[in-house]
């Protein structure tokens, strides 16, 4: 299974939430940080905005916002 990818910005603290959620939980990421091109690009194509991080893709959806973001994590873990 391919693990969910996290995009964040580094130092964004709501995303902080999230991703320390997740590593207390066990939950692996793949981070993706909205700083750089690549990612920023890929959430683009995603119908993300930046402005609205974090987002989480997993399984074919895109996870907007930190709340909707930890239901998805706690039913992950």
């Amino acid at each position: 299974m391919d693990k969910p990818i996290m995009y964040y910005w580094a130092p964004c603290t709501t995303c902080a939430i999230a991703t320390r959620y997740a590593d207390e939980h066990g939950i692996e990421l793949d981070l993706r940080d909205v700083e750089y091109e690549g990612p920023y690009n890929e959430l683009l194509g995603l119908g993300g905005d930046a402005n609205k991080i974090p987002y989480l893709y997993d399984d074919g959806q895109l996870v907007e916002g930190l709340d909707d973001v930890l239901e998805h994590l706690k039913a992950l873990g």
